[in-house]
């Protein structure tokens, strides 16, 4: 038992070491999807019968050795993962058009629910998961042979209603917004019930929203700074604290490199850059852009959730940058990287 509890947490660092380099962008993902799928409170959940399990502990070495087997495993795929990712600094990490977590990070993942055996849907979809005031929230609820949608905007927490707007027609697709408001909480769902073949079916969405931590308000120019392209940026901070501001870096319309930076920001107007190393860009590119800004107001403890800001810029141009004037030398990790990788081959041999 010892032995397993061991492992356990070995595992666990392991995990934890990789998820640490490559950033929260697959948890923020996971947690949206999440948020999405839950149902109207008016269902009642369907809980699943618990099964016992009888553990007997004959034969503990046996299972030990079992157990170390499946964990080895488990560290080489991370060790093999974590080398490929070294190969370039934690700032700025290449980026394709698969990572679509990366390239869509505030996507809202629509909700559907059955409303006949033919396999005709009920679907609720959002322009965003998370809204920034003074964002309006736009809603979109669509199926077939839709009579009547009533649709609710509520608190989470305290089932608060904010506003009702109800609409009689036969169409297939609803259009609906609700108005900014700067005394929303946080943690928003609309309740759609809607009329389909004389059935009432309900289906819920949830959604964030919140004041913006800081905005951004412009991007200098790209200028070369040793081994990588910097650009520097100016921010309007609302709220003091530790800043982690994202974005996608393109060349001639390709997503190339997920871009990162943190620092300490007071209020009032700041500057941070972000910097793709020469190893992520391409030389023949004729124009490279940055957009899909994510500004972090970052938690300070698991109790305090993380705040967001909001971009006045959408898309910014880089043009004209040379890249022979970078020095094109290969990343060196970190001391720190180089202890994790070692601890992690350790770990899987």
């Amino acid at each position: 038992m010892k032995n397993y509890k061991l492992w356990a947490a070995l595992a666990l660092v392991a995990v934890a070491t990789l998820w640490g380099f490559l950033g929260s962008d697959s948890q923020a993902k996971t947690q949206t999807v999440v948020m999405n799928a839950i149902e109207v409170s008016e269902v009642q959940p369907v809980v699943p019968e618990v099964q016992k399990v009888e553990i007997k502990h004959t034969n503990t070495k046996a299972k030990d050795i079992q157990f170390d087997d499946s964990i080895k495993v488990a560290a080489k795929q991370v060790v093999s993962q974590y080398q490929s990712a070294l190969r370039f600094p934690k700032y700025s990490q290449p980026l394709s058009k698969f990572d679509t977590d990366r390239l869509t990070p505030n996507m809202f993942y629509p909700v559907s629910m059955p409303i006949d055996e033919q396999g005709g849907k009920l679907t609720i979809k959002l322009a965003k998961y998370r809204f920034i005031y003074p964002e309006n929230i736009h809603v979109n609820i669509s199926g077939a042979e839709i009579d009547k949608v009533s649709v609710t905007l509520m608190d989470v927490d305290t089932k608060m209603v904010f506003k009702t707007q109800s609409l009689v027609a036969s169409q297939s697709s609803y259009d609906i917004k609700f108005k900014a408001n700067k005394d929303y909480p946080r943690n928003l769902q609309v309740v759609a019930k809607v009329t389909v073949q004389n059935k009432k079916v309900p289906v819920v969405a949830q959604l964030q929203y919140m004041q913006p931590s800081a905005k951004l308000l412009s991007i200098g120019n790209a200028y070369s700074d040793n081994d990588k392209m910097s650009v520097p940026l100016h921010l309007e901070v609302f709220k003091a604290g530790n800043y982690r501001i994202r974005a996608n870096l393109y060349a001639s319309g390709e997503p190339i490199a997920h871009l990162t930076t943190k620092g300490k920001l007071s209020e009032g107007l700041q500057n941070l850059s972000l910097s793709a190393h020469w190893s992520v860009l391409n030389p023949q590119a004729s124009s490279m852009s940055l957009s899909e800004f994510v500004i972090e107001l970052m938690s300070p403890s698991p109790a305090q959730p993380s705040l967001f800001g909001s971009s006045e810029i959408k898309h910014f141009e880089i043009n004209d940058f040379v890249f022979d004037s970078l020095q094109q030398v290969p990343y060196q990790p970190s001391k720190n990287e180089l202890k994790s990788l070692t601890f992690l081959q350790n770990l899987a041999n």
